[in-house]
């Protein structure tokens, strides 16, 4: 695809194509901090969003945390009520994507994923700001709809050969509030890209549908149920699961959130999501998967006085981050026999 081909595209940042190493001899690994600036530049960008008759669907605001901040950690989640069960089913089968180049493969057959510490322009969070504590570890998000299908934003891997270079990672979560998060992977939860299926990145969807090496038997993980046709109505309630700026999985499912507008074939609602949220499966309340969450803005204010980060807030009414539709992409998901 030629830079700027699509009027919300940015040129993309150039970045040297790596592997992932055994233990010895592991090069340096940048890909990271290079694939989340060039996927937040897209996240952020809010134009060029097109309804099914051509026309703008005029996604505004700075919108990151809509009211209350609603993003819960894994451990969080109570496995004796049925909603917040049902959740943790959810995120079993979520994964989050990062460069190959950073793994390596242990003598004893795991992975070992390199992280950083949670800072933004370099600066720690503010205190009260959540989660700086933990570390991140990846640029996008994704979900599983196949045996050895995963879906995600299509600008999370535009090319066959840039997927071929991602890693496709279950189980990157914290135990505890003083965990920074997973770092140790078995081998069952880390795939990797092969094979683009169907892709788009457009003013009329954003989306790819990618196989991975092998099948998927990461414990708990199995296709996620998707919206085969028809639309989520006005005012119903939605939530997300995903990798906020890369940090450990973030389940956000708050009694207010909810499809503020239906623009063929986007839909907008007020959900709690940051740029590492892109390529996130968006759920009804049933856990049907309604569509991918592809666009947002300003993920964080920069307090220069007290030196530290602290996340954009916004009302409930005014959110209005921005969601791929299921039926854009659902009919390229493989037919299983």
């Amino acid at each position: 695809m030629a830079d700027g081909f699509y009027s919300f595209w940015v040129p993309n940042v150039a970045y040297q194509t790596q592997v992932y190493h055994k233990q010895e001899g592991k090069m340096p690994n940048s890909n990271n901090e290079e694939r989340e600036k060039r996927m937040a530049e897209v996240y952020h960008s809010g134009t060029g969003l097109l309804n099914d008759q051509g026309i703008a669907i005029n996604k505004s605001g700075d919108e990151i945390i809509a009211g209350e901040d609603d993003r819960k950690d894994f451990f969080e989640l109570d496995d004796q009520g049925e909603t917040e069960a049902l959740q943790k089913r959810l995120a079993d089968s979520t994964v989050i994507l990062t460069s190959k180049s950073s793994l390596t493969e242990q003598e004893d057959g795991t992975f070992r994923l390199d992280v950083r510490p949670f800072r933004r322009s370099s600066f720690p969070s503010c205190e009260g700001e959540r989660f700086g504590n933990q570390h991140t570890g990846g640029w996008c998000s994704g979900f599983v709809v196949g045996p050895d299908v995963i879906v995600t934003a299509g600008h999370c891997g535009e090319t066959e050969a840039e997927i071929q270079e991602t890693a496709y990672i279950f189980g990157f979560r914290v135990a505890s509030a003083d965990d920074p998060g997973t770092t140790i992977f078995i081998k069952d939860q880390v795939y990797f890209g092969e094979e683009l299926i169907a892709h788009d990145l457009s003013g009329s969807g954003d989306f790819a549908v990618v196989r991975v090496d092998r099948v998927i038997t990461a414990p708990g993980a199995s296709p996620l149920p998707v919206r085969q046709s028809g639309s989520i109505g006005l005012g119903m309630n939605v939530g997300v699961i995903g990798y906020p700026s890369g940090l450990p999985v973030k389940i956000a499912f708050g009694i207010d959130t909810v499809i503020m507008k239906d623009q063929d074939p986007w839909l907008l609602a007020n959900l709690d999501t940051y740029g590492g949220n892109s390529g996130s499966a968006v759920f009804n309340s049933e856990g049907q998967v309604e569509g991918i969450l592809v666009r947002g803005a300003r993920d964080y204010d920069i307090d220069h006085e007290n030196a530290c980060f602290l996340s954009n807030r916004i009302s409930n009414s005014e959110g209005s981050e921005a969601v791929t539709k299921a039926s854009v992409w659902v009919d390229h998901i493989p037919e299983q026999d």
